[in-house]
C-alpha cells in the first residue's frame, strides 16, 4: 500500500512565493489547482517525512537550511542546498517513481556540494 497525500487548499498559506508545503500527511496548496510536477515534489516530502518518522525530517530539515544559510549567506541558495529540496526537485520530472527510492535518496544529494 502506497502512502498518499490528504490535500487542503488554502487561501492564505503557503505564505506568497510558495505553491504548496506538506506537513504530514497534508499537502496544503495555495494555488487553485498544483501542477503534477509540484503535486509530485510534495509527495515525495510526504515520503521522506513518513520514512523519517516525521519530527527528525523537521529536525534534520531545519539543520541543513541553517547550515546552509551559514555558509552560502542567502535564504534562497539555503533552501535550494538543503538535501531533501535538492532530491525532490530531482525526482519530481520522474513518473515511475517508487515511494522507497523516494524517501531515501536524500541522502545521495547529501554527499554532494550544490
Amino acid at each position: 500500500m502506497t502512502l498518499r497525500p490528504i490535500l487542503l487548499h488554502m487561501r492564505r498559506f503557503p505564505p506568497p512565493g510558495y505553491h504548496a508545503i506538506t506537513l504530514f500527511p497534508l499537502i496544503i496548496y495555495r494555488d487553485s489547482k498544483l501542477a503534477p510536477s509540484e503535486l509530485r515534489h510534495e509527495t515525495i516530502h510526504l515520503w521522506q517525512q513518513a520514512a523519517l518518522l516525521v519530527v527528525p525530517f523537521y529536525l534534520l530539515y531545519l539543520l541543513f537550511w541553517l547550515a546552509a544559510l551559514l555558509r552560502l549567506r542567502n535564504w534562497h541558495r539555503a533552501y535550494r542546498a538543503i538535501p531533501f529540496e535538492r532530491s525532490a526537485y530531482r525526482l519530481e520530472g520522474l513518473n515511475d517513481l517508487s515511494p522507497c527510492t523516494a524517501a531515501f535518496d536524500w541522502l545521495r544529494c547529501f554527499r554532494t556540494n550544490p
